[in-house]
């Protein structure tokens, strides 16, 4: 039949599927028709595998025969050259498919740049332990980002979360302190995705922004009396771990992060705790001094060598070789149990400080227990007495201090034992075994 643009139109239609109506004017050019009715042109040949192809031209009406006819006219010539029109469609197609899984690669949120910074910086490269408080921090303040593309969070985004932290929106008090400490870890969060291999960012949108505000002070809170009898009070009622980790806070006054990551394999049989230096260099003034533990302290330990015999940390926490995690929550807690209504953990530092200066402890000895560098001059550098005596001596008479506050059941529930030997090994006597401290770091 020769196909004109009125037999086309004319073709009866299938009973189902589809059916090519050969052209008479020219070899393998046919009239697809399907029993929708839909009508087109289409092209059949073989290529050099001698596979058989159709390839379709186009629709009928939008093509005419003549011109449906001509355009088989040229793809017969280019068949006769070696071409195969149905390859170079497959290879758009190929090409248009791998263009399109390029456009939709998964866009990175702002939630797992976060978790990939946790891990990859602040466990991995920094090896902090307060990691665990600035995800929580970082996630919880900045909630209404988390699955935004960490790529479109900008220097406005940011500068509104902050001035509302600052100021408080949404029924929520005014956090000026809190804001500040957004500020700066995202400083470092977003300077970390605009790294060389890192590149989640081409620049940080902190650059230019500054503080969102400038009253805060140095804290030079310590608590009285008072304030320590009702912080040892909450840290029973709280008992357990959290309750533990509070009473040896007070007593020893280190940092909340190296306590919390306090190892059994770091207190020798005599109670003297050698916290482990790590794999990082520690700033001058952070340094990791090796200290006697008071009576009080060991006792508090025994007990907790008990409860928590099978974790490899004094103080863990409650996923599988995780440590206790002296954030926020616990800090609430401490306050709503005690009633002191701004207390935070290094207030315990500043406590032991002023205490001991009270209690006529010498500065130098005072340092070396708060892991400062002895503030001695040129003279530091001669002087390599351990002063492990001086520092068990501050200790114990703090924790008589702490003692005298409390009645004897508020002490410790297993007080009876405290008057036994061999808790954590001898109690360390001034000359004894604690002589054999390592040189001081």
């Amino acid at each position: 039949m020769k196909l004109t643009d009125a037999t086309v139109r004319d073709l009866p239609l299938p009973e189902n599927g589809n059916r090519l109506v050969y052209d008479d004017q020219l070899k393998g050019f046919a009239a697809r028709v399907t029993a929708a009715g839909s009508r087109s042109f289409v092209i059949v040949y073989w290529n050099r595998e001698g596979k058989q192809r159709r390839y379709t031209i186009g629709k009928h009406p939008a093509w005419t025969t003549t011109a449906a006819r001509a355009e088989a006219k040229r793809l017969k010539q280019a068949v006769s050259r070696g071409e195969d029109p149905m390859a170079e469609i497959h290879a758009a197609r190929t090409a248009r498919k791998a263009r399109m899984e390029v456009e939709a690669v998964h866009v990175e949120t702002f939630a797992e740049a976060v978790a990939d910074y946790i891990a990859r910086e602040q466990r991995g490269r920094r090896q902090n332990a307060t990691a665990g408080e600035v995800e929580r921090v970082l996630l919880k303040a900045c909630r209404s980002w988390q699955h935004l593309p960490v790529a479109e969070i900008g220097a406005r985004d940011v500068r509104k979360l902050l001035e509302a932290l600052r100021d408080g929106d949404d029924g929520n008090r005014p956090r000026p302190y809190l804001a500040n400490r957004v500020f700066a870890y995202l400083r470092t969060f977003f300077a970390w995705c605009a790294e060389p291999g890192i590149e989640k960012l081409t620049a940080s949108p902190m650059i230019g922004l500054r503080r969102p505000w400038e009253g805060e002070e140095h804290r030079e809170r310590h608590y009285n009396n008072d304030e320590l009898r009702a912080l040892w009070q909450a840290a029973g009622t709280i008992g357990g771990t959290a309750g533990a980790f509070l009473k040896l806070l007070m007593l020893t006054g280190k940092r909340k992060a190296l306590l919390a990551a306090m190892r059994w394999e770091e207190i020798d049989d005599n109670g003297l705790w050698s916290p482990t230096m790590g794999n990082k260099r520690k700033k001058s003034t952070k340094r990791r001094h090796a200290i006697p533990l008071p009576r009080l302290a060991r006792q508090i330990i025994k007990s907790q060598r008990a409860a928590v015999d099978s974790s490899p940390y004094v103080f863990p926490g409650r996923r599988r070789g995780s440590t206790i995690d002296p954030g926020t929550p616990l800090q609430a807690r401490i306050k709503a149990e005690s009633g002191v209504a701004d207390f935070f953990f290094h207030g315990c530092r500043h406590t032991l400080e002023t205490r001991l200066a009270e209690l006529g402890v010498a500065p130098h000895v005072r340092d070396m227990l708060l892991d400062h560098a002895p503030a001695r001059g040129a003279g530091a550098g001669y002087d390599h007495h351990h002063y492990g005596p001086e520092m068990l001596d501050a200790l114990e008479r703090w924790a008589g201090h702490i003692e005298k506050l409390l009645t004897p059941a508020e002490v410790l529930p297993l007080r009876a034992a405290t008057e036994r030997r061999g808790a954590i090994g001898s109690p360390i006597a001034g000359g004894g075994e604690i002589a054999r401290l390592p040189a001081r770091r």
